[in-house]
């Protein structure tokens, strides 16, 4: 008789590391798609908020995403160049601080 395998669950921690590979690794500009998928597949939003609070800041600023200003003076560029805190980044053109909801990417 053929021995059968046991089927191991991976930790949530590994969860974790290969759903942040996963949007880390999406295509410029796809990053939304990819997390709306990863979401699904992983179907626990406390492990999903946790992958994506560690790789969309990481993903913004390696592909220097622009967003718009909270009032709609401008455009800021997230770079780390830019970066003066945590989720704080500097528009020289105006000279304006924008704070950035790097999952929502607002």
């Amino acid at each position: 008789m053929a021995e059968e395998e046991e089927e191991s669950e991976i930790s949530d921690k590994q969860k974790v590391e290969i759903a942040k590979w996963f949007l880390l690794n999406s295509p410029p500009g796809e990053i939304q798609y990819v997390a709306k998928d990863v979401k699904s597949i992983l179907n626990d939003d406390g492990l999903f908020n946790e992958a994506a609070s560690e790789a969309f800041p990481l993903y913004n600023k390696s592909h220097f995403i622009v967003l718009p200003m909270s009032d709609r003076s401008g455009d800021v560029l997230v770079t780390s160049f830019g970066e003066l805190e945590d989720n704080a980044y500097l528009d020289p053109r105006t000279a304006q601080v924008a704070i950035v909801d790097h999952v929502k990417q607002v």
